[in-house]
């Protein structure tokens, strides 16, 4: 039997909340995964990046939400999440909001991964048969950059 990519994400999410650390994120991102946050120019190329800037949120605390909302549309699941530091601004970890995360799976592992403010924009990334957003502007390789989930 074939897990969902829902359930995966699921299972990923309890297993962060559970350790209270970013780790068992590692093992469901691709070698090659991109990592998008929600302001322009924050790229990450790879797991390793990707990796650093995820992990640097946890440094910086533990992650809670008061609310969770997730959808899953054929290879691409989206989590939204509100609480304290989902606000999506870089360094912010204590106001609250919420920020909507486009995951797109391929073969039970995340292949990219983008960050929102807006649900309708995220959920919009989502449609059946709609390419993804354009990557940002950047230049593969160039360095992770750090930012709020």
């Amino acid at each position: 039997m074939t897990t969902s990519n829902m359930a995966i994400i699921v299972g990923a999410l309890a297993d962060v909340l559970r350790a209270e650390d970013a780790e068992p994120l590692a093992g469901l991102l691709d070698e090659n995964v991109v990592w998008e946050g929600v302001e322009s120019g924050q790229r990450c190329d790879g797991r390793d990046q990707s990796m650093g800037v995820i992990g640097g949120f946890f440094d910086n605390r533990r992650l809670t939400f008061d609310r969770l909302e997730m959808h899953a549309r054929r290879d691409v699941v989206v989590v939204g999440m509100h609480g304290p530091g989902l606000n999506g601004t870089p360094g912010d970890f204590e106001s609250a909001g919420q920020v909507f995360h486009v995951l797109t799976l391929r073969d039970g592992a995340v292949i990219r991964w983008k960050a929102y403010r807006d649900r309708s924009e995220a959920l919009a990334a989502a449609e059946p048969g709609r390419p993804a957003p354009a990557l940002a502007d950047r230049p593969q390789g160039s360095g992770p950059v750090v930012a709020g989930l």
